[in-house]
């Protein structure tokens, strides 16, 4: 899905990659400096909160393994985003939405989690801590990245099928990685699903056009490229929702990377809609 091009590197990314790296600086800091009795005092009890750890628990973590989990994946997920970014042009886009992730994704996670646990849940006790919600906010600004950059090569039509499409399947495989099994209902509607949004692309013949007017060579890097990015979907998709949710006495918070994901997503198209605008 991406063109072989060659992009110059000039002093404005520093400040992209200053951006980037500065995350993990600040979260390795707070992890090492700052007293364990402090960081408790930041993490979000839901049945007891405190307004301002609505934002502070997304940066604190129980211990460095949750730390080291968290940053691999943020690593991984924004090196991707950068990239598409950077093929698209779109590097003041990357700096707005990573910018809104950092704040809002917390406030909106950590609110959920005071609805669901403190107040229809209030038996779940212990504290809400570290930035894997976060994390899956910027799975869903890499799936926006990759429906923008294939908009910006091919059409609007295609890439709007791409996402639909990216989307059942991630539901479907999440759904088989609970049910341990592909159940025909759901693998049934993700079919119905993607055959409805595929079939005008392929009445239309728009991908015929698409594929006409690209060298073999720019054809085999779009796909290269694009299915990379799928299967780096699918690890992180994996990563956010395991098998076992309970790991070294620790509850996994799917509920908190789903509402993570769909601000990902949100926040990343609404930033987009503006830049373009």
């Amino acid at each position: 899905m991406m063109r072989a091009t060659t992009l110059p590197i000039s002093k404005d990314h520093s400040i992209d990659l200053l951006l980037i790296i500065s995350i993990v600086a600040i979260l390795t800091t707070i992890h090492v400096l700052i007293p364990s009795s402090l960081q408790d005092q930041l993490a979000l009890q839901p049945a007891d909160p405190q307004w301002h750890t609505l934002l502070t628990a997304a940066y604190v973590h129980a211990g460095s393994n949750h730390l080291q989990t968290n940053l691999i994946g943020y690593l991984l997920t924004v090196s991707y985003v950068y990239w598409l970014c950077l093929y698209i042009d779109r590097r003041l886009w990357f700096r707005r939405t990573t910018l809104g992730l950092l704040v809002i994704t917390p406030l909106v996670v950590n609110s959920a989690n005071v609805l669901l646990y403190g107040t229809y849940l209030p038996e779940i006790n212990g504290v809400t801590r570290g930035f894997s919600g976060v994390v899956a906010a910027f799975v869903g600004f890499l799936l926006i990245s990759f429906t923008a950059a294939v908009r910006e090569v091919h059409t609007a039509e295609i890439a709007q099928t791409i996402a639909v499409g990216l989307i059942l399947l991630l539901l479907l495989l999440i759904d088989t990685v609970y049910a341990r099994t592909i159940r025909p209902i759901v693998g049934g509607l993700v079919a119905f699903g993607i055959c409805i949004q595929a079939a005008p692309v392929l009445y239309y013949h728009d991908w015929e056009r698409s594929v006409q007017t690209r060298t073999r060579d720019q054809l085999l890097f779009q796909i290269a490229g694009g299915g990379l990015i799928v299967l780096v979907l699918v690890i992180l998709t994996l990563q956010m929702f395991p098998t076992e949710l309970v790991v070294n006495n620790s509850f996994v918070n799917i509920f908190a990377h789903g509402i993570g994901f769909i601000v990902g997503t949100a926040v990343s198209a609404v930033v987009l809609f503006y830049c373009s605008s």
